[in-house]
Formats: C-alpha cells, structure tokens, sequence
C-alpha cells in the first residue's frame, strides 16, 4: 500500500497532536480514580490476567497471603499478637477496622480470613442505624498508613464455634512487637469510641451468649404518674448521685462510687414503674441496661465487664431478682452469679437496681452493704397515696375531672395495690358507652371485685 503526500501529512498531524495530549501518570490511584465506573474494573481485572494475581489469589490461603505481604517465607518467621474479642467489642472492633479499610483503601490490601475461603462482611442494625463490618478476614496496611515504619496484617474473626474464639490479630514482623501492641491498643481505643450502645438503653440477653438489644423507654411513664413513698425516689436519686456526680470525691478517698438500691414489695406497687421512671430520666447520660433473668443468672459478670468498658456512667436494671437468686440452701446458680459480679470493681460508675417481692428468699450475702447499700419498701399505698394515683389516671380521660375519687379510694379494700386502681379505671372505661368515666361506673366496679383475677376454687374433672 502506498500512501500519497496528503495522507502521509495526515498521518504525521495526528500523530503529533496525541503525542501532544498524552501525559505520564505520576500517581495511578489519582488515575484510576479518574476513569468511569466501568472503566475501572475491567482495567483491574485485565491487569490481574496479565500479572497473573487472579490465578495467585485463588490458590492463596490467610497464612500465605500474611506472609507475601509482609515480605518472608512463610508465617513462622512473622510474629502474632492476638486479643479476644467480647460480646460487643466483636462489633465494636469489626467496625472500627472497616473504618481503617475505608480510610488506607488505596494501600490496604484484603485476603481471606480462613484458610482460602474470601474475606466475608456482613450488615448489622442497632437502633435505628447500619452497620457494615467484616466477619473473617486479613487486612494489610503497608508501611506509612497506620504504622510509620512498618506493614503489618490485621485478622480478624468475630464468629463463636466450638473450634474457635472470636478474636483480632496483629502480624508483623519480629522486631515490631511493640508496634503490633500499639495497633491493636489504637484499635480498641477507636473501637470503644464507636461504641454503638453507649447512652442508649439496651435489654441484655442470653442467647449462645450475651447478646445487647437496643430498646425504647417508654415516655409516658414519669415521676407524677408513679405514686411511692418520697423515701424511694431519695434512696435512687443518691445512687444517681453518687455515679454521675460524685464519683471522683468518693473514689479519691477510697469510699468507692458504686452503688445499689434494692426495691422490695408485694407485686402491683410500682416497683417496675420506678426503675422505668428514673431510665427515662437518665438515658444519654447513662447507659441503661436491663438484664433479663437467664442473662442475670449466667452472665451477669459479663454485663458488668461490658459495662465498665462503656465508660460513664450505666445502669444496670434487675427486676424480680428472686427468681434466680435466691437463699444458697435452694442451690440457685444465679447467687455465685451476683455476688461475684457486684464485687468487680466497687470504684465503677455503676448504680444497679434491683426488684424482689420477697427480700426475705434472698441471701444475706447478697443483700449486704456494699453490693445492694439501700433496701426500700415498695408498699401497697395508703389512702392518701391511692387518691393520687386515682388522680393521676383518669386526669386525661373524658369525665374524669368530675370524679369524686374520695368516695372511690374510701370503697377500695386493704392492700389495694397500683395497679389494682389502673385496672379499675381500665375496665370503667371499657364498660361506658363512650369511654367517659363516672363516680358510679368505678364505684361498680370496685363493688364487683372483677379488678382483682381470682384463682377459682374447685376441681375440674
């Protein structure tokens, strides 16, 4: 083929003018990240066909990818400082190194986690809000990005199985240990920082373990709706105090600032109520957790370890304590279970409290100073007490500021609990046409004793 003069100058032009627009690439993650979306990928995956890394990485197990990354033969030559994981620190951690994936994602390096399976994430939603985290991998971060003058390799597991232990690792070399502890201490620092439960109230379950859930409080639930003794309130707000507000004074003389408050009573008095009361107006400022009863009686020193490392001040609610720690003659489990728990650490700012109806079933070991500081009673209200409960129950309802709760409360019998009145301002409302509430519907239904469930008496064939 031969080309005439004007396409020979054609030619040369054109050359000319890409040699003119061509220019070097000095840093080629500034330059992928200039490419479109689909661009990239296929500009990965076509290097990796002709550097031969996707054949490599198929074949490459977690010790192999540890080793290449960090420049040695094989992992016996590297160094390994591991940590276990708890309950929440396995999120807590797998979060904040998802941050540091995030943040050195040019440098960092992923390879599997176990053996040759792929690094493996998952989605976790607390309150509202998601979370995206590994659950098994390695991570390497080359000299420069989280240590100045070496690389290391972070693995990280965060699932529990007979075989294995939820835990996070630092490989490096021999003689960084000192940078391998400086890591994971960093690690962990952002980690509780990230803390998701913090400020929150949560429900602390047993479930293959502790497990947290965050929950709502209810709003409604305040000091004038909830009728006790001025005695309760005093007794919590010191433990209040003695938490958030005292802490260093008493911890600087040794006095320590923990404290806990033990509310006994028949059952309907407002126990519950109390506990809800003072969650609602501490919540954000403290932590609040409620520990249900297996949860109290398996791993009650597992909730208080995650407690302290909340830092500031928890909450931690046990309601009905009796019905896993009772007196040590009946054998209960849940006794070693408290007293160990409420012996770690006295200067942490910690303010448990507790419910029974029945103090007497528990162990003297357990109800001493120093573990529970304040026993109140909880009781049946008196008359005085009644009229305000009454009052504070049908304030809102249609008819209620007509009521002549007087003649009511003089009609109830004794040991007429809280709820015992909510249940009858409860059924007056249902039995109206309309939903008003009288003087004569409550005062029926007083007179009908339907307020109180009764066992009936008798045999059934």
């Amino acid at each position: 083929m031969t080309l005439t003069d004007e396409q020979l100058d054609a030619t040369a032009a054109l050359a000319s003018g890409a040699q003119a627009h061509r220019q070097p690439i000095t840093d080629v993650n500034v330059w992928l990240d200039g490419l479109e979306g689909g661009v990239r990928p296929a500009l990965r995956a076509l290097g990796e066909l002709l550097t031969g890394v996707a054949e490599r990485d198929r074949s490459e197990d977690a010790d192999r990818f540890t080793a290449r990354c960090l420049g040695v033969a094989d992992c016996g030559q590297l160094l390994d400082e591991e940590r276990p994981l708890s309950p929440v620190s396995r999120l807590t951690t797998a979060v904040a190194l998802a941050e540091w994936i995030d943040q050195h994602q040019h440098g960092c390096e992923i390879g599997p986690g176990e053996h040759t399976h792929p690094p493996t994430w998952t989605q976790t939603e607390i309150g509202g809000q998601r979370y995206r985290h590994p659950l098994c991998l390695r991570a390497y971060f080359p000299a420069g990005t989280l240590l100045e003058d070496t690389g290391c390799v972070i693995g990280i597991e965060v699932r529990e199985s007979i075989m294995r232990s939820p835990e996070v690792s630092a490989y490096v070399t021999p003689g960084a240990q000192d940078s391998a502890r400086v890591v994971l201490d960093r690690l962990a620092d952002r980690a509780n920082a990230l803390n998701p439960y913090r400020g929150r109230a949560v429900r602390a379950t047993y479930t293959h373990g502790l497990s947290l859930t965050v929950i709502d409080l209810p709003a409604t639930v305040t000091r004038d709706k909830v009728i006790v003794p001025d005695r309760v309130w005093a007794e919590v707000d010191l433990g209040v105090t003695a938490v958030r507000d005292r802490h260093d004074l008493l911890n600087i003389h040794g006095l320590g600032a923990r404290r806990g408050v033990l509310l006994c009573g028949p059952p309907g008095t407002g126990k519950s109520a109390v506990s809800a009361v003072i969650a609602g107006e501490i919540v954000g400022d403290f932590t609040v957790i409620y520990v249900e009863a297996k949860a109290g009686a398996q791993l009650l020193t597992a909730v208080v370890e995650e407690a302290q490392r909340l830092g500031g001040p928890v909450l931690l609610i046990l309601e009905d304590v009796d019905l896993w720690c009772r007196d040590r003659n009946t054998g209960s489990g849940g006794l070693s279970e408290l007293l160990q728990a409420m012996d770690i650490q006295p200067d942490a700012r910690i303010l448990t409290l507790a419910s029974t109806n029945d103090a007497a079933t528990l162990d003297k070991a357990a109800i001493r100073t120093g573990r529970f500081d304040s026993i109140v009673e909880v009781g049946y209200p008196n008359r005085a007490d009644a009229a305000r409960i009454l009052a504070a129950l049908i304030g809102g309802l249609p008819g209620g500021q007509a009521v002549d709760t007087a003649a009511i409360v003089a009609t109830l019998p004794e040991h007429t609990s809280g709820s015992d009145i909510r249940e009858v301002v409860r059924r007056a409302v249902l039995a109206s046409d309309d939903g008003h509430v009288s003087t004569a519907t409550m005062l029926a239904e007083v007179g009908s004793g339907r307020y109180r469930a009764a066992v009936p008496e008798g045999m059934y064939l």
